[in-house]
């Protein structure tokens, strides 16, 4: 059932859980699965199944979700939309374009800011499902300069690509060299830019040769590595990288992949047991949090896992909760 929170209403449910990508839905189906009932899925964007759905099936287009049950690379929506149809026939609440803005931990209880206001949200255990996103320049700590126009990371990528058909660069440089680097190197060919540079500080690429022999269907960038400490050039606009020891490489946008970040700082904010720097949670068993009644499920456990790990990661986390409650 879809829907928002009327203004400042306070609802309880057994289980509330925040993010509505492949491990939210996994743990939504999985309590379902386990007759636990009185279930809240809550979503900040307006549809849920997260970063799957920005990559629509399109003829030509490149496929980069592994579907491992099946055997096989899909579209993003592709793989999602399976998920949400098992979601569908289930009695799960779920309430979208709903961000929360704060969290108790030892009450349980969740504010949340809406298209009507603010409300709360009380649960009997709560699932920390935000997921992660792409370190920035600055994060990685070997990469420095002006934020200029033309930097931008894989999630605008897929916007400008999927949804409006605009190629964000004709040279582009792309910053890392995992499977996140590598699907965007691809999209960006597909698009009709030039060949990619793709520079990285690790000596050989961090994605795996069975993943690079996949793309080389669509592209084989100029790989450069072992690339020390480096600086982004341009004063109003992104014209090139340049390195400490001279290096060089010129183009007219840059695209920054990979080593992602868990989303955190809620858990943070709210005193949760968080790793610092690293930002990642500290678990227990069953993947509780340190308050009792909180866990956390996806790639907000830290790591890079593709969309179906996280649905079956969601749907191990349902058992733990269904233990718990």
């Amino acid at each position: 059932a879809k829907g928002n929170f009327g203004m400042n209403n306070a609802h309880h449910f057994k289980v509330a859980i925040i993010g509505g990508g492949p491990a939210g839905i996994g743990v939504a189906v999985g309590l379902a699965k386990r007759g636990v009932g009185s279930v809240v899925l809550i979503e900040r964007r307006n549809e849920i199944g997260g970063t799957p759905m920005g990559y629509p099936k399109k003829s030509g287009g490149v496929p980069t979700f592994v579907e491992w049950t099946r055997g096989r690379v899909v579209f993003g929506q592709e793989l999602v939309g399976r998920m949400i149809q098992r979601l569908a026939k289930t009695d799960t609440a779920i309430r979208l374009n709903m961000q929360v803005t704060k969290i108790d931990p030892a009450e349980k209880r969740l504010t949340l800011l809406g298209p009507e206001g603010v409300c709360e949200v009380t649960a009997d255990a709560v699932v920390l499902a935000a997921g992660a996103r792409e370190q920035t320049p600055a994060e990685k700590g070997w990469l420095a300069g002006a934020r200029t126009s033309r930097i931008s990371f894989t999630r605008h990528l897929t916007g400008w690509l999927e949804r409006h058909g605009l190629l964000p660069a004709s040279k582009p440089v792309v910053i890392g060299s995992d499977l996140i680097a590598y699907s965007a190197a691809a999209k960006l060919r597909e698009g009709g830019s030039d060949e990619p540079l793709m520079i990285d500080r690790r000596h050989r690429p961090s994605s795996g040769l069975f993943e690079r022999l996949f793309f080389r269907r669509w592209t084989r960038p100029d790989w450069s590595g072992g690339v020390k400490d480096a600086e982004i050039k341009g004063e109003r606009s992104f014209v090139g990288i340049e390195s400490i020891d001279g290096h060089e490489w010129s183009g007219d946008g840059v695209m920054v992949c990979g080593e992602l970040v868990p989303n955190t700082e809620l858990a943070l904010l709210g005193g949760l047991a968080v790793e610092l720097p690293s930002r990642q949670l500290q678990l227990a068993r069953g993947q509780g949090l340190s308050q009792p009644g909180w866990f956390a499920a996806g790639n907000v456990l830290g790591g890079f896992h593709g969309a179906q790990w996280c649905y079956f990661n969601g749907r191990r986390v349902a058992r733990a909760v269904s233990h718990f409650l």
